[in-house]
């Protein structure tokens, strides 16, 4: 039933007329007139073509040609990376500017038109033929610290300018046969190809690897182990020119000293990492067909070592069998990954790297081969074709334990180090010095050079700490030592290693060696501070606040020479107390001998 309110609604809506607006009457208008006007076009049009003649061959039709917009080309640009001034490649800078200084040639005189050979392509790549060519009879004048021969030779495409050319195994005195095949604005790289007459340092009968002159790593086995640490001793040297000529100028630098060799020259390092690439066509597990190499990267396609030219293939990765400086439990290692590798490489779809760690298990002197073997059974380590793991038994120092060499390949797999009566354990994958043969030299010379004159009480501080290797090993002698690292699995480990050691005065915090002082409560004239950063060394704040510090003794450890040397230039100089101290030595040890690397050792006291 509708109420009379729905009705009247209904009758409402029934009647009302709906009116259009004067705006809405006007837009349909105009839309007319348009519709009627675009049909008149198209109409007119129409007729306009019904009325031309038909083509004949007296009058064909003739098209307007359809003319296209010439495509611009990009030029390219070089755009340089920001390099650290203390890294290979920045060092590399200071190296180029002192030869050129030496050579009396000009900087900009040697500057190499990359903008033409990034573009090169328009010219049919004439000028990149020109600039990468084979040079001959090239006289290597001088060694970098990365351990490549640097030379000058002519700029192929402006006569009036010269090239720095960088040659990997070429020593100073050397007159070489060489090949450029790629230029960076002040420098080129070639391969060595020849050595026509030989500089007076090069031995090549010392050689002792069969990949030597392709690997890229060990480039200083033609060298005697004289020459090298005196290379060494230089790279140091020349490390305080480059970073902290202020210390030069001002006579507070002292000489450097003899860099200390390692005791074992070859079959020292506890830890490899060869690695494999994978094609990237290979989109699954399955797809590849054929092993890739495993092992280390080739530098560059040198040709000069005519007996070994083919050993390792020819790949960027070179197929190592055998690594010369790797201890023989290594070695072994590698053996048995190789072998696993041989059946499981096509379950891969990625490259990857393999992990070879040692592993030092301390046994009784008097433990017998049953002995060892049960207690291996709970071991996890590399494997050989019987599925045994493979193990070597030497003896400690001392004569005192039996040391059970495995090979571990798991990063997360917890292993031991043992250094000069002191056990250590961390993680596989996590840093430790890989030269154990050199560790008790090293350990030891920090130790001594941080005592204090006698007094009552005496302490130390551990920056960058790590597992705790200086920390328990300087331990003795101190009432206290406060160990600092960034990373809380190593300081897990540190305070594992002190109570495995029996250490009772150390103490290891988690934290940014830039706040290390907010925690530190020692009396600063008994206090020593050991540093052992990173490559990239320490940043200004911690330097500062070691200034304010001011702590008796500082030793700084550094496997960066460089950014050492640039640090300290920074706190004597520009820091609070930096006048306080002086530089009582400074020397190379020689963690990696047969290779560039050298570690720096600088002991400051305050005055």
């Amino acid at each position: 039933m509708l109420t009379f309110s729905h009705g009247l609604t209904r009758f409402i809506n029934h009647n009302i007329v709906y009116r259009p607006s004067i705006s809405r009457l006007l837009k349909l208008k105009f839309k007319r007139q348009i519709f009627v006007l675009s049909k008149m076009s198209v109409t007119n049009k129409n007729a306009e073509i019904a009325k031309r003649p038909l083509p004949t061959e007296t009058n064909p039709v003739v098209e307007t040609p359809i003319t296209k917009k010439a495509k611009k080309i990009k030029t390219k640009k070089y755009k340089a990376k920001k390099v650290d001034p203390t890294s290979p490649l920045g060092v590399f800078q200071f190296e180029i500017a002192e030869l050129l200084k030496e050579q009396g040639i000009k900087e900009a005189d040697t500057i190499n038109d990359i903008t033409a050979i990034l573009n090169d392509a328009s010219s049919d790549g004439q000028v990149k033929e020109a600039y990468h060519r084979k040079v001959n009879d090239v006289k290597v004048l001088k060694l970098t610290s990365s351990g490549d021969g640097l030379a000058i030779i002519d700029n192929p495409v402006e006569s009036d300018k010269k090239q720095v050319v960088i040659i990997p195994f070429g020593l100073p005195g050397d007159i070489v046969h060489i090949r450029v095949f790629k230029t960076h604005p002040n420098y080129v790289e070639s391969d060595l190809l020849d050595v026509n007459a030989k500089s007076d340092i090069r031995r090549d009968d010392l050689i002792n690897c069969k990949y030597f002159g392709k690997c890229s790593g060990s480039q200083y086995q033609n060298l005697t182990y004289e020459t090298q640490l005196k290379l060494k001793q230089d790279t140091v040297s020349n490390a305080y020119k480059f970073f902290a000529p202020r210390l030069i100028e001002k006579k507070i630098l002292p000489e450097v000293g003899t860099t200390i060799g390692s005791p074992l020259q070859y079959e020292y390092r506890t830890k490899l990492t060869p690695h494999f690439d994978i094609p990237r066509r290979i989109k699954k597990a399955g797809e590849l067909k054929e092993r890739p190499p495993l092992g280390f990267g080739q530098k560059g396609r040198p040709t000069w070592r005519k007996e070994t030219l083919h050993e390792g293939g020819n790949a960027s990765t070179l197929d190592i069998e055998e690594y010369t400086i790797g201890t023989s439990i290594i070695n072994k290692g590698l053996k048995n990954e190789r072998r696993k590798f041989e059946k499981e490489f096509n379950t891969y779809k990625k490259g990857a790297t393999i992990l070879l760690r040692e592993n030092t298990i301390v046994m009784d002197k008097d433990s017998t081969e049953e002995q060892i073997k049960e207690r291996l059974k709970n071991e996890e380590g590399s494997r050989d074709k019987d599925g045994n793991i493979s193990y070597e038994v030497h003896m400690s120092n001392d004569g005192d334990k039996k040391l059970i060499k495995t090979c571990v390949t798991q990063p997360r797999q917890i292993v031991n180090e043992y250094v000069n009566g002191y056990s250590f354990q961390f993680s596989a994958g996590e840093f430790f010095q890989n030269n154990n043969s050199i560790l008790p030299i090293v350990t030891k010379y920090v130790r001594d050079n941080l005592q204090l004159p006698e007094g009552e009480h005496n302490y130390l501080v551990d920056a960058y700490c790590g597992s705790g290797l200086f920390s328990i090993c300087s331990s003795e002698g101190v009432d206290k030592v406060v160990g600092v690292e960034i990373s809380a699995d190593s300081v897990k480990f540190a305070r594992i290693n002190s109570e495995l050691n029996k250490i009772a005065n150390c103490k290891f915090i988690v934290g940014k060696a830039e706040k290390l002082f907010e925690e530190i409560d020692l009396p600063n004239d008994r206090t020593s501070v050991i540093l052992d950063p990173p490559r990239k060394g320490c940043d200004e704040l911690f330097l500062k606040q070691l200034s304010e510090f001011n702590p008796a003794k500082i030793v700084y450890i550094s496997c960066n020479v460089h950014s050492q040397a640039r640090d300290l230039e920074y706190f004597l100089l520009n820091t609070l107390n930096g006048k306080n101290y002086k530089i009582e030595s400074l020397r190379g040890f020689d963690f990696f001998p047969q290779t560039h690397h050298v570690e720096s050792v600088c002991v400051l006291s305050r005055v």
